[in-house]
C-alpha cells in the first residue's frame, strides 16, 4: 500500500521517479533527478519504501506509545523534498510505499519516464543497494533506470553524453535516449564501440583475424545506428568512436567526465531470459558517473527508423 504525502493535483505527464532511504547517496539522486525534471519540464515524485515488519513490532514498556507507522518514513520523504525544492519550477510530490523493497518501488514507478537511484543506502534503512534493489530495478522497470553514483559530484566538469552501442536491439534504444539527453542538455554525444578477442593473445591477433576489417564492421555498425537519429536531432554533434578494447574499463573510463553514460540493458549473444547483460551489470559497477540503462522502445518518432 501507499500513503500519499501530499497530493498536487492531476497529473497527465509521466512522472521522474527517484527513490530514496535516508542515505546521502538517495539525496545526491534526489538532486540528479530533480535538476532532470526540470530539463524535461517533468513532475518529480519522491519514493520511499518501508518493510511491513518495521511497524508492526509491539512496545513492550509499560506507558510508551508505539510510534506512528508513517513517521519515519515521511521524515526521510520531508528531507528529500526540501532538497528538491531548490531547484525552480519543478513540480514535487512524495509517496510512502509499505512493503517489500523492490516490488513495491517498481509498482510506485509503474508509469514513471525515468526512475532514479543512488547505488547504495548508508543510513537507517540501507536497502538502495546495488545488486539488490538497484540492481532489480535495472532488470525489471518498464522504464529507463538511472543510478548515480556515490561519489558523484553535480558541479560543472562534466560535459557531453556518451552511449555504448552494439548493434543489439538495446542498445538502438539506448542510441534514442542519448540523443534526447544530448539535445535536452545542449550538448555533444559521444558513441563508442569497443570490441575485444580476448581468445588469443595480442601477439596472434593479426594471424587469427583482420584488425582492418573488425574496425571497419564496428564504424558500419556505428553509422547504421545512428543514421535515422542524426537526422531527428540535427542539433546534437556526434563523434564516433571504434575502441580496441573490453567494453567494461572502456565505458566505465569514459564515464569519468560525461555528464552521464548510456547502456543498452542487454547487449547482443546474450541468453533471452536474461534481464540485464554482465557488460551492463559491470559497467553500473565501475561507472565515475550516472548510467542510464534503457530497456524497451522510447516513444520518439525515430525508433521506428
Amino acid at each position: 500500500m501507499s500513503a500519499e504525502r501530499h497530493d498536487a493535483g492531476p497529473r497527465l505527464a509521466k512522472p521522474i521517479v527517484v527513490g530514496v532511504d535516508g542515505s546521502a547517496q538517495a539525496l545526491r539522486a534526489v538532486d540528479w533527478a530533480a535538476a532532470e525534471a526540470g530539463r524535461r519540464r517533468l513532475p518529480l515524485r519522491i519514493v520511499h519504501i518501508a518493510v511491513r515488519w518495521e511497524y508492526s513490532i509491539a512496545i513492550q514498556e509499560p506507558g510508551l506509545e508505539a510510534p506512528r507507522p508513517q513517521a519515519a518514513g515521511l521524515e526521510v520523504l520531508e528531507i528529500a523534498e526540501e532538497r528538491a525544492r531548490t531547484f525552480a519550477s519543478v513540480d514535487v510530490s512524495c509517496r510512502l510505499g509499505i512493503g517489500p523493497v523492490p516490488a513495491t518501488l517498481l509498482q510506485e514507478a509503474a508509469d514513471a519516464a525515468l526512475l532514479v537511484l543512488g547505488p547504495q543506502g548508508t543510513g537507517a534503512a540501507p536497502r538502495l543497494l546495488l545488486g539488490s534493489v538497484s540492481r532489480q530495478a535495472a532488470e525489471h522497470a518498464s522504464c529507463p533506470v538511472v543510478i548515480v553514483p556515490q561519489e558523484f559530484d553535480t558541479r560543472p566538469g562534466r560535459s557531453g553524453i556518451v552511449v555504448g552501442i552494439d548493434g543489439s536491439a538495446a542498445s538502438i534504444e539506448a542510441v534514442g535516449f542519448a540523443f534526447e539527453e544530448s539535445s535536452l542538455r545542449s550538448v555533444g554525444l559521444r558513441a563508442i564501440h569497443a570490441w575485444d578477442h580476448p581468445a588469443y593473445p595480442p601477439e596472434m591477433r593479426a594471424v587469427r583475424y583482420d584488425t582492418t576489417a573488425v574496425e571497419q564492421e564496428g564504424a558500419r555498425l556505428l553509422s547504421e545506428s545512428l543514421a535515422g537519429w542524426k537526422a531527428e536531432y540535427p542539433d546534437v554533434p556526434v563523434v564516433e568512436q571504434v575502441v580496441e578494447g573490453a567494453p567494461v574499463p572502456i565505458l566505465a573510463d569514459a564515464s569519468g567526465n560525461a555528464e552521464l553514460l548510456v547502456v543498452g540493458a542487454r547487449g547482443r549473444g546474450g541468453f533471452p531470459g536474461l534481464r540485464l547483460g554482465s557488460i551492463s551489470h559491470a559497467v553500473l559497477h565501475h561507472a565515475k558517473g550516472p548510467v542510464a540503462v534503457v530497456r524497451g522502445p522510447q516513444a520518439t518518432s525515430a525508433a521506428g527508423k
